[in-house]
């Protein structure tokens, strides 16, 4: 009888130790990341530029946003514009159209290279003469292999027709361009007829309108110009 108690209490003893053993429970959350593309360009001034020869000065030396005369504003002849995007970006430009047409009679045109213009970057993206990545250069500033190569020392490039490139990624895995409209601002410097030609890649017209040959026949020339910001991939 002793012996069969000592059993039992093993017994229920073992038992309580089985049934006391920690038991598990398994739940699963989703969690997901959107990830929504955002890729804006915004013109904050200089959305349309005229050009207006008035006076004989004007035909020799041209007019230019960055020397202008006769109390005209040289916010007149600037673009603003920023860029905000959450990935690498690449902005094409170019006029719509091989020259400009004639308003009065479409069948005057003007060469698209008598129009010039540099680019300034405001933002904390800043872009290098030798490629489009971060610096501290606040100079006006391009990529040597875009179309829109400004050359050395910012020298102006002409417009050109759609499509060239403006401004690109420069591919660096820890410098991308993408940020907001504090990191992407930019001023487009337009001028026409200054004959500035010493840009390497995409000089304006050498010679001023005066000097032309044949002179361009008076009248009003447009072209729009096109600005397509797209991923850079």
């Amino acid at each position: 009888m002793k012996k069969t108690l000592i059993v039992l209490l093993a017994a229920l003893l073992m038992g309580g130790t089985a049934f006391g053993q920690a038991v598990s429970d398994r739940n699963v959350i989703p969690v997901a990341v959107n990830l929504n593309q955002v890729l804006r360009m915004t013109i904050t001034n200089g959305g349309n530029i005229e050009f207006v020869f008035n006076t004989i000065d004007q035909y020799k030396n041209g007019i230019s946003g960055d020397a202008v005369t006769n109390t005209i504003s040289a916010d007149m002849y600037q673009t603003d514009f920023t860029i905000s995007s959450s990935t690498r970006w690449k902005i094409s430009y170019g006029a719509e159209s091989a020259t400009f047409l004639g308003v009065d009679d479409p069948g005057h045109t003007l060469a698209l290279n008598n129009v010039g213009f540099s680019i300034i970057s405001n933002g904390a993206h800043l872009f290098e003469t030798t490629g489009p990545q971060a610096t501290t250069d606040t100079e006006e500033l391009w990529d040597e292999q875009q179309n829109a190569e400004a050359g050395v020392d910012g020298a102006p490039a002409a417009l050109v027709q759609y499509p060239a490139d403006l401004i690109e990624d420069n591919d660096s895995g820890t410098q991308a361009n993408a940020g907001d409209a504090t990191d992407n601002d930019f001023t487009l410097v337009w001028r026409c007829g200054t004959g500035e030609d010493t840009n390497g890649t995409i000089p304006m017209a050498s010679e001023s309108l005066i000097d032309q040959n044949p002179s361009p026949d008076p009248d009003r020339y447009v072209a729009n110009v096109l600005f397509e910001l797209s991923v850079d991939n």
